[in-house]
């Protein structure tokens, strides 16, 4: 009686699973950029004298098109492990963004990581003709801010 009630309800006799989409753990996806419409930037180039880890890197190269505070947050949750790196980190973001606040009077809530590209070089000393293995490596660091600018908050005049 069961098989009869069942082939009458499903047609197609196909097996099929529903899989519940897994939410993140702890770290931000981020949300997709509804950009405003009068958009700023501004680069930056950002010269870092330590070694880059490729944990690091990876994470530097994922901001691209990432509100400012999803990629704190992301640094956050990602570098628990290891907290000089995340402070590194933090500082390569804090600096530019510091600077937008305090020249542009830019909120931090309207500033977006639009693109970030790392590279890595070496001083090369002019004097030798040979190629030394021992040259100093740096990372120079480039991050586009996307931005939108506010009309200050007039403050309100109290009443005595």
């Amino acid at each position: 009686m069961n098989r009869i009630l069942y082939d009458s309800r499903c047609r197609c006799k196909e097996e099929f699973s529903i899989t519940k989409k897994r939410k993140p753990s702890g770290r931000s996806e981020g949300k997709p950029l509804q950009y405003p419409n009068e958009i700023m930037s501004k680069t930056f180039q950002i010269k870092y004298e330590k070694k880059l880890s490729l944990v690091a890197r990876f994470i530097l190269t994922s901001f691209r098109n990432k509100y400012l505070y999803y990629a704190i947050d992301d640094i956050l949750y990602l570098l628990k492990a290891n907290p000089i790196e995340r402070e590194n980190l933090l500082s390569i973001l804090y600096s530019p963004v510091l600077s937008l606040q305090n020249n542009f009077c830019i909120n931090f809530f309207d500033i977006w990581i639009y693109e970030v590209y790392v590279n890595e070089t070496s001083k090369k000393n002019k004097f030798l003709n040979q190629e030394c293995d021992n040259l100093e490596r740096f990372n120079s660091i480039t991050i586009k801010f996307l931005y939108k600018t506010r009309l200050p908050v007039k403050k309100v005049e109290s009443l005595w």
